[in-house]
This record gives structure tokens, sequence and C-alpha cells, in this order.
């Protein structure tokens, strides 16, 4: 007499894999808010480095003062001597400056003084686990991106 084998999974099997898989997206549930939370971020700061970027190649294009001004979440290039505004963007993910900013490059792209601009989101601290950009621009006119808020790149 021949047995017959038995293929699948019987409903315990099943149950039992179903609650592994429920446990492992639980415990991955907290780091997953915090890499989106970094991502958006990350996002806002590559977002205003761009502006900032654009902003020095316009003064040494119309080799006049260009401002980048961030108030918020809304960052805004515009031409200091033409009295016009070149560029309005918003930064996105809730994203926000912690206070209000501008920075002047002159015909050269350069600007009068270090400035540091520290982005964060409005709902949570910045710490060792949400890295908050920050921009640091300096005097000569080099622009970075930090990769987070105490300034060291």
């Amino acid at each position: 007499m021949r047995h017959l084998r038995q293929r699948g999974l019987t409903l315990i099997e099943l149950m039992v894999a179903l609650a592994i898989g429920v446990l492992l997206m639980f415990a991955a549930a907290p780091q997953f808010a915090e890499f989106v939370s970094n991502s958006r971020l990350r996002e806002a700061g590559n977002v205003l480095y761009t502006q900032a970027l654009y902003a020095q190649s316009e003064a040494l294009k119309r080799n006049g003062t260009v401002r980048l001004a961030i108030d918020g979440a809304t960052v805004t290039v515009s031409d200091v001597t033409a009295d016009e505004t070149l560029r309005t963007v918003e930064l996105a993910g809730g994203a926000a400056a912690a206070e209000a900013q501008t920075i002047d490059f002159n015909g050269r792209g350069m600007i009068s003084a270090d400035t540091a601009i520290d982005l964060s989101l409005p709902d949570q601290t910045c710490s060792g686990e949400l890295r908050c950009p920050g921009l640091r621009v300096e005097g000569g006119g080099a622009i970075r991106l930090c990769g987070d808020h105490t300034g060291t790149c």
C-alpha cells in the first residue's frame, strides 16, 4: 500500500507564520516613521541647497545682488538690484526653517558673513535619530548642506 504525502501548509502553520509576520511589522513601524521623517527633511534640505546655488549663480550671471530669503517653508530668490522675484519654492514634507533669514549674494557670488539656516519639522525635535539638515554658506561663497543641525559637516 502506498502512503500519500502531505503537501502544502496546515492551517496551524499558516497562522503561526502570519503571527510572526505581524510581530515583525509592529517591531519595524517606529524605525519606518523615523525613516520617513528623515527623508522629508533631507528632501527639504536638498531643495534649500539647490535654491542657494541658483541664487549664487544668478548673482554671478547678473553681476548684481541676489537675495535668498526663507520664511517658514517658503524660499524666495529675488534680484535686489532689479527688484524682481526670480523664483519662489515651498519646502516639501512640512519642513520649515527655524527662523526667517535672508542671504545676499553679491556679483562675485560671495556673502558678507558666514550664515547658517537650520531646518526642522514642527511636530518633532531634532535628535540623534532625527537628523535635521542645516545649510551653511561661508563668506567666500562655499555652500554646504550639513547632515544635521549641529553644524559639523
